[in-house]
Protein backbone atom coordinates (compact mmCIF):
# COMPACT_ATOMS: atom_id res chain seq x y z
CA UNK A 1 0.00 0.00 0.00
CA UNK A 2 1.05 3.33 -1.08
CA UNK A 3 0.98 6.00 1.81
CA UNK A 4 0.54 9.45 0.30
CA UNK A 5 -0.54 13.24 1.15
CA UNK A 6 -3.13 15.64 -0.36
CA UNK A 7 -2.09 18.77 -0.89
CA UNK A 8 -3.86 22.10 -2.73
CA UNK A 9 -2.28 23.66 -6.20
CA UNK A 10 -0.66 26.77 -5.28
CA UNK A 11 0.57 29.01 -8.23
CA UNK A 12 4.77 27.61 -7.69
CA UNK A 13 3.50 24.15 -8.95
CA UNK A 14 2.34 25.64 -12.58
CA UNK A 15 5.11 23.96 -14.27
CA UNK A 16 4.22 20.72 -12.61
CA UNK A 17 0.51 20.99 -13.26
CA UNK A 18 1.71 21.56 -17.16
CA UNK A 19 4.02 18.92 -17.06
CA UNK A 20 0.72 16.15 -16.18
CA UNK A 21 -1.47 17.99 -18.99
CA UNK A 22 1.01 17.76 -21.71
CA UNK A 23 2.95 14.27 -20.24
CA UNK A 24 4.01 12.12 -22.58
CA UNK A 25 4.18 15.35 -25.76
CA UNK A 26 8.04 16.38 -25.65
CA UNK A 27 7.31 18.16 -29.23
CA UNK A 28 4.49 20.58 -27.32
CA UNK A 29 6.84 22.28 -25.07
CA UNK A 30 5.89 25.91 -26.62
CA UNK A 31 2.06 24.70 -25.86
CA UNK A 32 3.59 23.45 -22.09
CA UNK A 33 5.17 27.04 -21.35
CA UNK A 34 1.93 29.01 -22.53
CA UNK A 35 0.03 26.79 -20.12
CA UNK A 36 2.06 27.01 -16.79
CA UNK A 37 1.91 30.75 -17.77
CA UNK A 38 -1.84 31.25 -18.17
CA UNK A 39 -2.73 28.79 -14.60
CA UNK A 40 0.28 30.59 -12.59
CA UNK A 41 -2.74 33.28 -13.26
CA UNK A 42 -6.12 31.32 -13.06
CA UNK A 43 -4.68 29.77 -9.66
CA UNK A 44 -3.56 33.47 -7.98
CA UNK A 45 -7.75 34.74 -9.53
CA UNK A 46 -9.21 31.47 -8.26
CA UNK A 47 -10.81 30.62 -11.34
CA UNK A 48 -8.46 27.23 -11.19
CA UNK A 49 -7.84 24.70 -8.42
CA UNK A 50 -6.46 21.45 -7.95
CA UNK A 51 -5.04 18.57 -5.59
CA UNK A 52 -1.48 17.23 -5.42
CA UNK A 53 -0.69 13.44 -4.26
CA UNK A 54 3.07 13.72 -2.95
CA UNK A 55 4.26 10.54 -1.66
CA UNK A 56 8.06 10.32 -0.48
CA UNK A 57 8.39 14.34 -0.85
CA UNK A 58 7.67 14.06 -4.59
CA UNK A 59 4.64 14.71 -6.63
CA UNK A 60 2.77 11.90 -7.61
CA UNK A 61 -0.91 12.54 -8.90
CA UNK A 62 -3.01 15.53 -9.68
CA UNK A 63 -6.06 16.57 -10.79
CA UNK A 64 -7.92 20.18 -11.25
CA UNK A 65 -10.90 22.04 -11.96
CA UNK A 66 -11.12 25.27 -13.78
CA UNK A 67 -14.21 27.14 -12.98
CA UNK A 68 -16.06 28.14 -16.81
CA UNK A 69 -17.78 31.24 -16.93
CA UNK A 70 -21.02 29.45 -17.95
CA UNK A 71 -23.46 31.54 -17.08
CA UNK A 72 -27.23 30.42 -15.53
CA UNK A 73 -28.54 27.01 -17.29
CA UNK A 74 -32.09 25.95 -17.40
CA UNK A 75 -32.34 23.91 -13.72
CA UNK A 76 -28.51 25.55 -12.49
CA UNK A 77 -28.47 29.60 -11.07
CA UNK A 78 -24.45 29.45 -10.97
CA UNK A 79 -22.89 31.07 -13.28
CA UNK A 80 -20.45 28.84 -13.09
CA UNK A 81 -19.15 25.52 -14.32
CA UNK A 82 -16.44 23.19 -13.11
CA UNK A 83 -14.56 21.56 -15.41
CA UNK A 84 -12.19 18.78 -14.27
CA UNK A 85 -8.81 18.94 -16.00
CA UNK A 86 -5.27 17.37 -15.90
CA UNK A 87 -6.13 14.60 -13.88
CA UNK A 88 -2.93 12.51 -13.53
CA UNK A 89 -0.99 9.65 -12.04
CA UNK A 90 2.43 8.78 -12.52
CA UNK A 91 2.81 5.46 -14.40
CA UNK A 92 4.27 3.32 -11.35
CA UNK A 93 1.16 4.67 -9.33
CA UNK A 94 -1.90 4.00 -11.04
CA UNK A 95 -4.72 1.54 -10.15
CA UNK A 96 -4.44 2.50 -6.39
CA UNK A 97 -7.00 4.88 -6.07
CA UNK A 98 -5.07 7.92 -6.24
CA UNK A 99 -6.52 10.06 -9.12
CA UNK A 100 -10.26 8.76 -7.90
CA UNK A 101 -9.88 9.85 -4.52
CA UNK A 102 -8.25 13.40 -6.15
CA UNK A 103 -11.16 14.31 -8.11
CA UNK A 104 -13.81 12.85 -5.26
CA UNK A 105 -12.30 15.59 -3.17
CA UNK A 106 -12.29 18.13 -6.18
CA UNK A 107 -16.07 17.63 -6.77
CA UNK A 108 -16.65 18.29 -2.82
CA UNK A 109 -14.58 21.55 -3.08
CA UNK A 110 -16.54 22.36 -6.32
CA UNK A 111 -19.89 21.79 -4.25
CA UNK A 112 -18.64 23.56 -2.01
CA UNK A 113 -18.45 27.22 -3.64
CA UNK A 114 -22.09 25.76 -5.29
CA UNK A 115 -21.12 24.18 -8.59
CA UNK A 116 -23.76 22.20 -9.64
CA UNK A 117 -22.47 21.49 -12.88
CA UNK A 118 -19.16 19.16 -13.74
CA UNK A 119 -17.63 17.98 -16.94
CA UNK A 120 -14.59 16.53 -18.08
CA UNK A 121 -13.18 14.70 -21.17
CA UNK A 122 -12.67 10.97 -20.48
CA UNK A 123 -10.18 8.34 -21.73
CA UNK A 124 -11.01 4.69 -22.55
CA UNK A 125 -8.69 3.95 -19.11
CA UNK A 126 -10.79 6.63 -17.34
CA UNK A 127 -14.73 6.64 -18.17
CA UNK A 128 -15.59 3.82 -15.77
CA UNK A 129 -14.19 5.61 -13.03
CA UNK A 130 -16.10 8.68 -14.00
CA UNK A 131 -19.45 6.58 -14.65
CA UNK A 132 -18.85 5.61 -10.76
CA UNK A 133 -18.37 9.39 -9.47
CA UNK A 134 -21.81 9.90 -11.28
CA UNK A 135 -20.49 11.05 -14.65
CA UNK A 136 -22.61 10.23 -17.61
CA UNK A 137 -21.37 10.40 -21.45
CA UNK A 138 -22.59 13.24 -22.75
CA UNK A 139 -22.75 13.23 -26.65
CA UNK A 140 -23.79 16.43 -28.08
CA UNK A 141 -20.31 18.45 -27.57
CA UNK A 142 -18.33 19.34 -30.81
CA UNK A 143 -15.43 21.03 -31.19
CA UNK A 144 -13.92 23.82 -33.75
CA UNK A 145 -10.42 24.91 -33.90
CA UNK A 146 -9.21 27.29 -35.65
CA UNK A 147 -5.46 26.35 -36.62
Amino acid sequence: MIIWEQRSVTSKDSGVVAYHRYYGEQENQNDKDVYANWLNQAILNGRYFGLLAESNCEIVAGAGMTLLDWGPTRGDPNPYRGRIVNVFTVPAMRRQGIARSLVENLLKLGEQQGIQTFSLAASEDSAAMYQELGFLPYKNEMLRKLR
